[in-house]
């Protein structure tokens, strides 16, 4: 992602995280995951901590429960992500995003030991 810094994306773009099924292939395990289909070794998500951790992690960002905004960010438009948490799954898809919104999500949902997947690139970082 630092070959974007400074840059505006205006694609959307997903940010994937779960945590466990580590021995597993990080594409198949999204693919599954993403089809709301359980995958063994993959931990359960708790939604209770994801919340937590948006709500105090990223202070100051508007979340409504679906759609989740930096400050500053228009109300009815960029930047914007889509938050959805699922099971074992809890996936973010950006919008009009600058480097260091993705970053702070990052961060918040690696602080609960969610690592991500980038099924753009298809790579899982530690």
């Amino acid at each position: 992602m630092s070959a974007n810094r400074g840059k505006l994306i205006r694609v959307s773009y997903n940010f994937a995280f779960w945590s466990g099924g580590n021995d597993l292939d990080p594409g198949q395990v999204y693919r599954q995951l993403n089809d709301e289909r359980a995958v063994a070794g993959v931990e359960a998500v708790d939604r209770e901590l994801v919340v937590a951790a948006i709500a105090e992690d990223l202070a100051g960002w508007r979340w409504d429960g679906q759609i989740l905004q930096p400050p500053g960010a228009d109300p009815g438009g960029a930047p914007a992500f889509d938050v959805s948490i699922g099971e074992q799954l809890v996936v973010f898809v950006g919008y009009g995003w600058e480097p260091e919104h993705a970053n702070a999500i990052i961060d918040a949902m690696h602080r609960l030991g969610l690592r991500l997947y980038d099924p753009q690139v298809e790579e899982r970082f530690a």
